[in-house]
């Protein structure tokens, strides 16, 4: 696992390229993410959390639907390949699409898996079509200007970009919430660190990025955001001093396995420690509440669940007795495991860890070569960690999923030995390494 964390090495590896993405293709993929990303355009259009709460936003995604469609199509060779070496993620998306048969509510459903199929073809098209450099690029910019202007939002407008009524006084931005912004920030602060290494050419945008999230996790205020951002960066950190060399490796692993062996010991003896060092009560601020409930209604449904996106929905009985009992409004699971054996049982389920677990051991085996492996385990430890607590896993329109579903198709096709990243002159003038490149 020897190598240098620079642009220059990696060039010198690099592969043929075959296709030029101009500035114009680049900046309709930066805005193209901007709609996926939940942040700016939901807040001012929607009145609720979700798209669904604007008719503007509904349209908006036709076109961009129409577009991955199109994509796929003219990537159609490569996008089979992937598919083909992602039978969990297809069968997963196969039980979406058809679910609306045995649906508690099956045309919300069928609308619905409309979405989350379209959302994976356009994860499934950003995955194919461009390279790791490009695509982590167009990625940081889009973190970079939902944490600009969440910046300038909590600071010149706290009455919009700190939250006035639960967590009065924590930065929300232009996110609905406070736990939506530390999120983000989170999973951007990697992008940023990784670049920073990585692309020497733009480090001081990357830095600033990085510092800049860093800053907003901490007033979000958002413990779990807080803990993802220190596991993502940890897991960068770790992988870049093992590829020092052996020694300095076989350190990093020992000094891992005696924290990991702390940590669980002091979990085990004293949980209640580790609650009040994270601010946090054994419930979870009630989110084991509602997994406790929620169990009883995956017994009643094991198999199948209850249809995509159907569970919570306004009106559904199920949603509306969990809700009554808990005495709050939970729109989630606040679990992405969870909320996935709901809609789609514990078939569903299977899928999904199989998928997950499959593309894990793909980024450890990319990660001996090459140092696209190591961001995919960084990212991919991040989405674990906030599957347990927030509702993130095969969300329709969401740019967690989109990046989970480009990551899982880049490590599929990743031919032994490719480099990731070369330098560009600009930012948007990047030639696309082969579509399967890592």
């Amino acid at each position: 696992m020897q190598g240098s964390p620079t642009a220059s090495s990696l060039n010198a590896r690099a592969t043929r390229d075959t296709d030029h993405v101009s500035g114009f293709e680049f900046a309709l993929l930066v805005a193209t993410l901007l709609v996926f990303s939940e942040g700016i355009l939901p807040r001012l259009l929607s009145g609720d959390a979700t798209s669904d709460g604007s008719a503007l936003l509904r349209y908006l995604w036709l076109p961009i639907y129409a577009a991955a469609f199109a994509g796929i199509i003219w990537q159609a060779r490569t996008v089979f390949q992937a598919c083909l070496r992602l039978p969990f993620l297809m069968a997963l998306i196969g039980v979406c699409a058809v679910s609306f048969i045995w649906s508690i509510d099956p045309s919300l459903t069928q609308r619905r898996s409309l979405a989350i199929v379209m959302t994976t073809v356009a994860g499934l098209y950003l995955g194919t079509r461009y390279s790791w450099q490009t695509m982590l690029r167009a990625l940081a910019l889009v973190w970079l200007i939902l944490a600009v202007s969440s910046f300038f939002a909590g600071l010149f407008a706290p009455g919009f970009g700190r939250d006035q009524i639960v967590h009065i006084g924590a930065w929300q931005g232009t996110f609905f919430e406070k736990n939506q912004l530390g999120g983000v920030m989170a999973r951007a602060a990697v992008f940023a660190a990784f670049l920073a290494l990585m692309d020497k050419e733009f480090r001081w945008v990357w830095m600033t990025l990085l510092g800049l999230c860093g800053l907003l996790v901490l007033l979000s205020t958002s413990k779990t955001a807080l803990l993802g951002l220190t596991l993502g960066l940890g897991v960068l950190g770790t992988c870049a001093l093992m590829k020092r060399g052996m020694a300095t490796g076989l350190l990093v692993v020992w000094l891992g396995v005696f924290a990991m062996g702390i940590g669980a010991a002091t979990l085990i003896l004293a949980p209640e420690l580790v609650f009040q060092l994270l601010g946090r009560d054994m419930t979870l601020t009630g989110r084991t509440d509602i997994w406790i409930t929620l169990l009883d209604y995956i017994q009643q449904r094991p198999l199948l669940g209850y249809g995509y996106g159907a569970f919570w929905a306004e009106g559904s009985f199920p949603g509306d007795w969990v809700r009554e009992t808990l005495q709050w409004d939970a729109p989630t699971a606040h679990n992405g495991w969870m909320e996935v054996t709901l809609a789609r049982g514990l078939v569903g389920l299977f899928f999904l860890m199989a998928d997950f677990l499959m593309t894990v051991v793909r980024a450890l085996f990319a990660a001996v070569n090459t140092w696209a492996g190591v961001f995919a385990l960084a990212f991919l430890a991040q989405f674990f960690l906030f599957s347990l607590s927030e509702s993130a896993s095969l969300q329709q329109n969401s740019i967690v999923w989109l990046i989970y579903v480009a990551v899982a198709a880049k490590l599929a096709l990743r031919p032994k030995g490719r480099a990731m990243i070369k330098p560009a002159r600009r930012l948007w003038r990047v030639r696309s390494s082969s579509p399967a490149s890592i």
